[in-house]
């Protein structure tokens, strides 16, 4: 964008150090399947983005990476939420994803009362808050499923097939970087903060 438009993207400050050397932590499969970008500058994103017609505020919603944001235009009740939503219902994690921090992210965009909201998996969805209340109930639910079964002493595995099947190509193909295992072990560790 800086190089073809001589536009400065702006992103928030975890970014910038990810942008510097994108070899380092993008996966091998990724870097196969998408390529490796190069290392890209950054402008400091603010807590608000004015464009002549809209104002977007920025929303901090950690959980898929540390550093996601989403964006909502306030006038409008419009949600553009990243890799924050994806779908009601998720079978697979990436291993560095936060499900605390996931949920409490869904809460908070879900307490701005969207009207309409873009997706990045699902594309637009004109009933976002019923769509955002729906995956925070399955979650919700998951994790008592989880707990449940961890207490009656089965292994994470067995609680993972019970709960999402045995099948899971999205590990194999990633090497385990996404998977269901994944999901299930992210409830098993302690919440962060």
């Amino acid at each position: 964008m800086r190089e073809k438009y001589g536009l400065l993207p702006l992103a928030h400050p975890k970014t910038f150090s990810y942008l510097q050397d994108p070899s380092q932590w993008i996966p091998w499969y990724r870097r196969l399947v998408w390529g490796c970008p190069h290392p890209s500058e950054t402008g400091a994103l603010d807590s608000k983005i004015q464009t002549q017609r809209f104002r977007f505020l920025v929303i901090p919603t950690p959980g898929h990476s540390d550093d996601h944001i989403c964006l909502y235009e306030p006038n409008e009740a419009w949600l553009f939420s990243g890799d924050l939503f994806i779908s009601e219902q998720v079978k697979y994690l990436r291993e560095d994803e936060d499900i605390y921090s996931i949920i409490d992210s869904l809460k908070k965009v879900a307490a701005l009362h969207p009207k309409k909201m873009f997706c990045s998996f699902s594309g637009s969805i004109d009933n976002p808050l019923d769509a955002i209340d729906k995956k925070i109930e399955y979650l919700e639910n998951l994790q008592q499923k989880i707990e449940e079964g961890f207490h009656q002493g089965l292994s994470p595995r067995e609680i993972q097939w019970r709960l999402l099947g045995r099948g899971d190509w999205l590990g194999f193909v990633t090497v385990g970087e996404i998977c269901k295992k994944n999901l299930i072990n992210a409830y098993l560790k302690p919440k962060r903060g």
